[in-house]
């Protein structure tokens, strides 16, 4: 019977001690909000991020990365900026010039500053009367694109014209220190093999490492060509003397040569001799030997891939008249 009633008395003391402290903690739990719920005047600290930095400038140093501001708010207030510091921005566009100084007033810092809190918060003090902008000025040149190929074609097909670069230059923005070294913009590597048909592609522009405060108008291209499939066909043309002296008349053995020329089929029927032109010069005879004298094709229509000689030279005689 004792021990039943030491239990007894051991468990209504941990009830009380258990009650007691239940209201201990509901007793400090009204007095922190209670006090937190009243109005208070402290300092505490803004960070502040900058926006609209006018186009044609560029800020050199960071400004004011801070800003100690003293508030009338309630302690819930306070008890928020400090778990979690508040971030405001500052417009740069509201800014002052005066004798090549750019600077926002404390006017307008205020101004900002209050449109920022929200209504349970007022603004008392800050600790910046002028916050003063150190700014470099931008320029901008246009470059040209240089595309990177490795590019191979199927049999019997070619590029029609040129590689297309669009856009095939960039226009790049920045301190002029920096945009003056660089000339020119390459293009990532663009591999193809074995092409039979045209191509279209999007490639990305290979960037300087050192890109703060450089703007490009794009920073990819795009890199398109023509592919067709084409033929040979042979055109015999005469060969033609140039600087031949009076009197002297010079005759070439063989007097036509045959030219091989690959094209577009299209391209092929359109061909005439006159479209070609093979020369031998006669003041290179003195430095021939045997009567042999070397021959160039100097003309040939540029819309065919490739057109070749089946010799590089023919022999001659001279006839004095």
């Amino acid at each position: 019977m004792k021990p039943l009633l030491e239990w007894i008395r051991t468990g209504l003391k941990k009830r009380k001690v258990k009650v007691f402290l239940l209201f201990l903690i509901c007793a400090s739990l009204a007095w922190f909000i209670n006090k937190l719920s009243q109005t208070y005047t402290s300092n505490t600290t803004f960070y502040v991020n900058y926006i609209n930095v006018p186009s044609k400038h560029l800020l050199a140093n960071s400004p004011k990365e801070e800003i100690q501001v003293r508030l009338t708010a309630a302690g819930f207030q306070f008890l928020g900026y400090h778990l979690k510091p508040k971030h405001i921005t500052l417009d740069v566009s509201k800014m002052v010039e005066k004798d090549s100084l750019y600077y926002l007033t404390s006017d307008q810092i205020r101004i900002q500053l209050e449109d920022q809190l929200n209504n349970y918060s007022t603004l008392t003090d800050f600790d910046s009367d002028i916050i003063y902008f150190d700014f470099t000025s931008l320029e901008t040149k246009k470059v040209p694109v240089i595309a990177t190929l490795d590019i191979t074609y199927a049999t019997n097909h070619i590029l029609e014209g040129k590689i297309g670069i669009l856009p095939d230059s960039i226009e790049i923005t920045g301190p002029k220190s920096k945009i003056d070294t660089i000339n020119t913009l390459k293009t990532e590597l663009l591999q193809l093999n074995n092409i039979t048909s045209s191509f279209s592609e999007q490639v990305a522009l290979k960037l300087p490492q050192d890109l703060d405060g450089i703007n490009f108008s794009a920073t990819n291209v795009q890199i398109k060509g023509k592919v067709v499939k084409f033929s040979e066909q042979v055109m015999e043309i005469p060969v033609t003397v140039i600087n031949v002296p009076e009197g002297v008349k010079v005759r070439t053995f063989p007097e036509i040569v045959q030219v091989r020329c690959q094209g577009t089929i299209q391209d092929l029927k359109e061909l005439e001799i006159n479209d070609f032109m093979v020369v031998a010069d006669y003041l290179k005879v003195a430095d021939e030997t045997e009567n042999r004298l070397s021959i160039t094709l100097e003309r040939y229509p540029k819309t065919l891939h490739n057109a070749q000689m089946n010799a590089n030279e023919v022999e001659f005689i001279l006839r004095r008249e």
